[in-house]
C-alpha cells in the first residue's frame, strides 16, 4: 500500500461519518487484497459505527482510528443538540463494542478484524444533566489499561471537563479493552458543576 492510497484512508476516516437520518453510507477503499469497510451514523437517538478491515495498515492500528472517528462526531452531535437545547448523553449501559478476528497485534499484519461500537443516547430534561463531550483510552494488546487511567481523567478535567465525567470500560473476548468517558465540556457546560 502507497501513502497516497493511505491518506486517502485516513481521510475518509475522518470525513465521512453521516449524521442524517436520510443517508446511510459506506465508505470502502482498497487496501491490499482487501476492500475496506468503514461507516458511522447517527439515527434514531443512536450511534452505529464500523470497521472491517485489515488489522494494520503502515504502521497504524486501523481498526482503533475508529474510536477516533465516533469520539470526533459523537461529541459535534451532542455539542450541536444541545445548543438547540435537546439534551443528550451516551447510555453506557446499553452501549454495545464488538471485536471479531483475533489480532496478533505484530506489525506488520493483515490479519482481518472487524470492530462495532453502538452508542444508544438518551434525551435528558436539564442542560447539567447532558453530556457534550467524549474521549476514549482503549488497546488491543496491553492487559495495564488501568494504569495511568485516574492521571488521565485528571487531565481531561484540568483542561476541558466541568463536574463529574461518567466512564465504562468495555471488553471483548478477543482481546480488546477500551474506556468511554463522557463529560461536561466547559466551553458549553461552564457553569455546571
Amino acid at each position: 500500500m502507497n501513502y497516497v492510497n493511505f491518506a486517502f484512508l485516513v481521510f475518509l476516516l475522518f470525513t465521512n461519518c453521516t449524521l442524517s437520518s436520510s443517508k446511510k453510507e459506506t465508505i470502502a477503499a482498497n487496501t491490499t487484497s482487501f476492500k475496506t469497510k468503514v461507516s458511522c451514523k447517527i439515527e434514531n437517538n443512536k450511534l452505529v459505527a464500523s470497521y472491517e478491515g485489515p488489522e494494520f495498515l503502515n504502521d497504524r492500528d486501523t481498526a482503533h482510528l475508529l474510536s477516533n472517528l465516533v469520539a470526533e462526531e459523537l461529541g459535534n452531535h451532542l455539542k450541536k443538540e444541545f445548543s438547540k437545547k435537546n439534551y443528550l448523553k451516551v447510555d453506557f449501559k446499553n452501549t454495545k463494542i464488538q471485536t471479531k478476528g483475533n489480532p496478533q497485534f505484530r506489525y506488520p499484519s493483515e490479519e482481518i478484524v472487524k470492530y462495532t461500537v453502538e452508542m444508544p443516547l438518551l434525551k435528558v430534561k436539564n442542560a447539567c444533566d447532558a453530556f457534550t463531550g467524549i474521549e476514549h483510552r482503549g488497546t488491543w494488546a496491553r492487559n495495564d489499561i488501568e494504569t495511568g487511567f485516574p492521571d488521565w481523567i485528571l487531565k481531561l478535567k484540568s483542561q476541558i471537563a466541568v463536574g463529574e465525567v461518567e466512564s465504562q470500560l468495555f471488553t471483548t473476548p478477543e482481546g480488546f479493552k477500551e474506556y468511554w468517558v463522557q463529560f461536561k465540556h466547559k466551553t458549553y457546560q461552564g457553569n455546571c458543576k
